[in-house]
């Protein structure tokens, strides 16, 4: 079966609920996602040799999360988790009202290049977005896997928000780790999502 494109495009909410932002999936029809468990875990070592994050916004524990399809990663203790807009995915906000999230998951799909998609989603969300910036728009790899990395920058009515997300094509789905946050705080919620996808699995 040749899979289709499944894309979500949501725009900023009030105030008292996060901006939703965008990301596309590549995907058949996927199963229904597992069911999210959290426990306290230490931060495991990262996969590209550096030591794990360390400053201000990473003080305490996190915890892994395991998510849907057989995903699993980790996320700072305590953010409250939810089902996400779209196929397959969890988000997670941050409680100290900040309007920063982060999102994770994974779609089946059999493709074996999901580049174009999001090439093609990207001109799709901009095109209503007040002053949207891609920053990177490229292929990479995680863990050997193909992967595509997405980052951008628009204006939203609470300010202007910085969103990157990275997706890996892997035993027929195409994860992903995300994090959206207002522009001032995204130094430290890199360090977050940096996080995510060391730890993350597969």
């Amino acid at each position: 079966m040749v899979c289709g494109a499944v894309f979500t495009g949501l725009t900023a909410m009030d105030r008292e609920t996060p901006p939703q932002d965008a990301f596309a999936v590549v995907t058949a029809q996927a199963p229904a996602p597992r069911e999210t468990i959290t426990e306290t875990v230490p931060i495991l070592p990262s996969t590209t040799g550096s030591a794990p994050p360390s400053g201000p916004a990473l003080r305490g524990d996190f915890e892994r999360v395991s998510g849907p399809n057989g995903m699993t990663t980790h996320i700072p203790a305590g953010w409250p988790t939810k089902r996400a807009p779209g196929p397959a995915a969890m988000q997670a906000d941050d409680p100290g009202g900040t309007g920063r999230f982060l999102r994770y998951g994974g779609s089946e799909t059999s493709v074996s290049d999901s580049y174009g998609v999001h090439v093609d989603y990207q001109q799709q969300f901009s095109a209503n977005k007040t002053a949207f910036v891609s920053i990177r728009l490229e292929r990479t790899t995680v863990r050997g896997y193909s992967a595509v990395d997405w980052e951008f920058e628009y204006d939203t009515s609470e300010g202007r928000r910085h969103v990157r997300s990275i997706y890996w094509l892997a035993l027929g789905y195409e994860y992903f780790v995300y994090a959206s946050s207002p522009v001032p705080i995204w130094p430290q919620t890199q360090d977050i999502l940096d996080v995510m996808l060391d730890n993350a699995t597969p």
